[in-house]
């Protein structure tokens, strides 16, 4: 029987509030200035908390890991720390030029129900015998920044995921007190009135969802952010949808992307 989570006393208020699920994406375990030749460690991370491991999803559902430099697509292997409730990667750079990894987590079902959240689809739960509000199917992609360049100017470029932040601000020129805009594209249209968080890894590490700011995107998808300390930062985003998918009510798609400011 698959679990079932109390997340509310009342489902009613599951429509006054965003739910966060898991976060996916991906974060160098050392935050630096990385040049050519270095090995950059990775974690691969699903979590509520910023920036530690929560849960180790099973390896068939991470779709990939890759890194994107010069053009070229390198995946990378993942290797479980149940330690540390994470999956470990590397990647060598091949040279000075802006290499980002992408992250993705897709294939991913469950239903609200009256008394929580079950892990499932809406099948299973008909099976376990719970009440089934809404069944949901999600996914999760993310982008990562390891070595952003100021002269760089591919950083604006869409990179072809359904739904992406994009970065209109070069993120090797957003430092502490400076602001920086991003793009939140979906179908590679611009996303408009879309809530948006941000946050950074030493900001309240210890509460679940803990966002230090928050936004809406205008009528081109854009929002701007102040960054007011250096460390790893993480934007995220989401979209729900109503499903084209048999037995699915809702499509449930997460975006995030994580850079250094200094």
């Amino acid at each position: 029987m698959k679990k079932i989570v109390l997340v509310l006393i009342a489902f009613a208020m599951f429509g006054s509030m965003t739910l966060f699920a898991h976060e996916f994406f991906v974060a160098p375990r050392e935050v630096k200035d990385y040049k050519a030749g270095d090995e950059v460690k990775l974690d691969a991370l699903s979590t509520h908390y910023f920036i530690k491991g929560e849960e180790i999803e099973e390896p068939s559902t991470v779709n990939s890991v890759r890194v994107l430099q010069d053009g070229k697509i390198t995946p990378l292997t993942l290797k479980a720390n149940q330690e540390r409730v994470l999956y470990e990667t590397s990647y060598k750079l091949q040279n000075d030029s802006p290499a980002v990894v992408l992250g993705e987590r897709v294939g991913g079902f469950y239903c609200l129900t009256t008394d929580g959240y079950f892990d499932g689809t809406k099948k299973e739960a008909a099976a376990a015998g719970v009440t089934i509000v809404k069944s949901i199917y999600f996914s999760k992609l993310s982008k990562t920044y390891l070595n952003p360049n100021p002269k760089d100017k591919s950083f604006k470029e869409p990179l072809k995921q359904i739904f992406e932040i994009v970065p209109l601000t070069n993120p090797a020129d957003i430092t502490v007190g400076k602001s920086g805009k991003f793009q939140v594209l979906y179908d590679g249209k611009p996303f408009a009135n879309a809530e948006i968080f941000a946050t950074y890894d030493t900001f309240d590490p210890d509460k679940e969802n803990a966002y230090a700011k928050k936004g809406k995107t205008d009528k081109d998808g854009v929002v701007s952010f102040k960054f007011d300390n250096k460390g790893l930062w993480l934007v995220r985003v989401n979209y729900h949808k109503p499903s084209t998918k048999p037995d699915v009510d809702e499509d449930d798609i997460n975006a995030i992307v994580v850079f250094n400011v200094k």
